[in-house]
């Protein structure tokens, strides 16, 4: 079983894309703890989506999140179908480093590793079906 939401990539959506999240994470079964941190990892998800998309959104494409429950967790998938396929590439040479808790003075990376922190098996890629980004991480009932 899993619920998939899709959305514009705009700020004004936020707060109902975290609502639909959590809501979407609580029919799945989750407990509490795991719809917000669901709901805490999609609006980082879609805020760098919204920040960073400025430069390549041309289309007006939704983005994209799917949840569904495995044994011990939940899968959470986002795609953003416009992502080019250079800075997925890039995105993923970045997961390879976000381990590692970012300098204060860096104005980047504590996205990633805050992924790195809530989601379990993170993987980054291009989409086969659609293009774009596909990423891929499971939160864990532990």
């Amino acid at each position: 079983m899993s619920h998939e939401l899709r959305f514009q990539p705009a700020p004004s959506e936020l707060r109902r894309v975290r609502s639909e999240v959590r809501d979407a994470a609580a029919k799945l079964g989750a407990p509490e703890r795991i719809c917000d941190t669901a709901a805490l990892v999609v609006d980082e998800l879609v805020n760098n989506a919204i920040e960073h998309g400025a430069v390549y959104r041309q289309h007006g494409h939704e983005l994209g999140v799917r949840l569904a429950k495995l044994d011990g967790g939940f899968e959470l998938v986002f795609h953003d179908p416009e992502m080019p396929e250079d800075e997925v590439s890039e995105l993923a040479r970045a997961l390879g480093n976000a381990n590692e808790a970012p300098s204060l003075e860096n104005e980047r990376g504590r996205g990633l590793f805050l992924l790195s922190v809530y989601l379990d098996q993170l993987q980054v890629g291009v989409d086969p079906d659609q293009g774009g980004l596909s990423l891929r991480g499971v939160i864990t009932n532990g």
